[in-house]
């Protein structure tokens, strides 16, 4: 009773509705992976005039990135060099 629904309408809709939503989503998936487009990848931060970087928020989430990249590696005891700096290496 539990997985019932209260009337055939709402049934109906449901069972017409999932497999469209469904294959709209994998394709999304599979055109976002075809682009290789699996994350953020800001590679070009802002200089200034003396070549000093200015951070923004695009350094902000690609270091995140690059933090959530290192906990799904294997051995979570292979730190990355440049997360583990004290100072903020520039990317590009």
């Amino acid at each position: 009773q539990y997985a019932s629904f209260n009337n055939s309408r709402s049934l109906h809709f449901f069972l017409a509705t999932w497999p469209v939503v469904c294959i709209w989503l994998t394709s999304m998936g599979i055109s976002t992976m075809a682009f290789n487009l699996n994350g953020f990848n800001f590679n070009q931060s802002v200089v200034d005039a003396s070549g000093k970087t200015i951070p923004t928020w695009a350094d902000v989430l690609n270091r995140a990135d690059l933090g959530m990249e290192v906990m799904h590696e294997r051995n979570a005891h292979n730190f990355p060099l440049d997360l583990a700096a004290k100072e903020v290496a520039p990317i590009a």
